[in-house]
């Protein structure tokens, strides 16, 4: 394997251990949130709906939550603009 293979590739798993790390924090910050502004959506154990329902009502859920979510976004861009 060559070494710039070597470095992207390694790259890549950095970038999405950091991405599963923003989500698991998004998933116990915002919890209690979701809980309470989505729990029809949680009820259809759909990731999809419950992100969007939790994105519809950001604006109401706590600060940690609020900082969580916002740091997943951070952590999907970076891996988006190193492809």
């Amino acid at each position: 394997m060559s070494k710039n293979m070597l470095i992207l590739t390694a790259s890549a798993l950095l970038l999405s251990a950091t991405q599963l790390s923003a989500q698991d924090n998004v998933r116990e910050a915002c919890m209690p949130d979701i809980r309470k502004y989505c729990s029809a959506e949680l009820g259809t154990f759909s990731r999809e709906k419950v992100r969007a329902c939790l994105i519809k009502n950001i604006k109401k859920t706590s600060p940690a939550c609020q900082a969580a979510a916002k740091a997943r976004r951070d952590a999907e861009r970076a891996t988006k603009k190193g492809s």
